[in-house]
């Protein structure tokens, strides 16, 4: 084995950027190396370490939970030689604006809308990381964090986004293909029996409290199970005509309007936990952490209202 001390530095940039993006050939794209390249220095990269970074599957690739620590370390120690840089240069990191992220709250809410920030805000510039961790603000480089919980971090000053609203989401072909022409008004919880029912090792309780909470627990012994590693991996199976899978309405509203999906049920499951915006006091008055706080308090403010009218809307349907 390869010493340690001799870990190469761009190896440790490739995998962090095949981390982010869960996939090789982006990795290779952003690092300009082929997909091949990217594999061969991720496996060198392991060999030195002896555990695996990444699960491999297909064209995805997922953290190991052995991975998921080592590449938060590694980001911030990333981020640490940027800024020590960029201080060494005289640049200033008043406009550099260090966000942390939960993976599918970046890839299925707040990614599409960012583009957004950024046309109103053109002088900051974004340097976004995504992780199920959470960081210790006095050791990390990071501004700010969007978590998932009940809004208490140890002190530290959150803001409610929008509370979790769970509801269970499935391909649009797959729901004729076994239900026929059967109206979604007259779809009852029972009617999961016919369909396969994904799963995610992230939110392990969903289906079961969504079921309890719909009066029809019984389903789960009844119906084909699949598992995947993450909700992101579910949501994107649902997609694919897998099964239903069970889901945070904010996560899936554009794939229902534009009728990719179907959300058949008027029930939904409010959570008590949800997703918030926290930064301690002294990045709070920062003028680009305010900005930030802000458009995405307000982008938030507006989703929530949007699917507060489709509840009202779905309600009033299946009267």
């Amino acid at each position: 084995m390869r010493l340690l001390s001799q870990v190469n530095l761009n190896s440790l940039k490739i995998v962090e950027s095949a981390a982010r993006h869960g996939n090789f050939t982006r990795a290779g794209e952003e690092q300009f190396i082929t997909a091949s390249a990217v594999s061969q220095r991720v496996k060198s990269l392991e060999d030195q370490l002896r555990f695996k970074i990444f699960q491999r599957g297909g064209n995805a690739v997922s953290l190991t939970p052995e991975g998921e620590t080592y590449v938060s370390r590694v980001r911030e120690a990333l981020e640490r030689i940027v800024a020590a840089s960029m201080e060494a240069t005289g640049q200033s990191q008043e406009h550099v604006l260090k966000i942390s992220v939960l993976p599918t709250f970046a890839a299925r809410w707040l990614f599409p809308r960012l583009p957004l920030f950024q046309q109103q805000h053109p002088d900051i510039v974004m340097r976004v990381s995504t992780s199920y961790a959470t960081h210790e603000f006095t050791t990390s480089e990071f501004d700010l964090e969007i978590r998932y919980g009940d809004g208490h971090f140890n002190g530290l000053p959150s803001d409610l986004l929008f509370r979790e609203d769970l509801t269970p989401v499935c391909n649009r072909k797959l729901f004729h293909e076994v239900l026929g022409d059967k109206p979604v008004s007259k779809v009852t919880p029972d009617d999961l029996k016919h369909f396969t029912l994904l799963h995610s090792d992230t939110c392990t309780q969903n289906w079961q409290s969504w079921l309890g909470f719909a009066g029809a627990s019984f389903v789960l012994s009844e119906t084909k199970s699949i598992y995947f590693d993450s909700c992101m991996m579910s949501y994107e199976a649902a997609n694919a005509g897998m099964g239903f899978a069970v889901a945070n309405r904010a996560y899936m509203a554009s794939d229902i309007r534009a009728e990719r999906l179907v959300a058949p049920f008027a029930v939904h499951h409010p959570n008590t936990a949800g997703w918030y915006f926290v930064s301690p006091h002294k990045s709070l008055a920062a003028r680009k952490v305010l900005r930030f706080k802000q458009w995405v308090m307000a982008e938030a403010a507006l989703t929530q209202s949007q699917l507060d009218g489709e509840v009202t809307g779905l309600a009033s349907a299946a009267v």
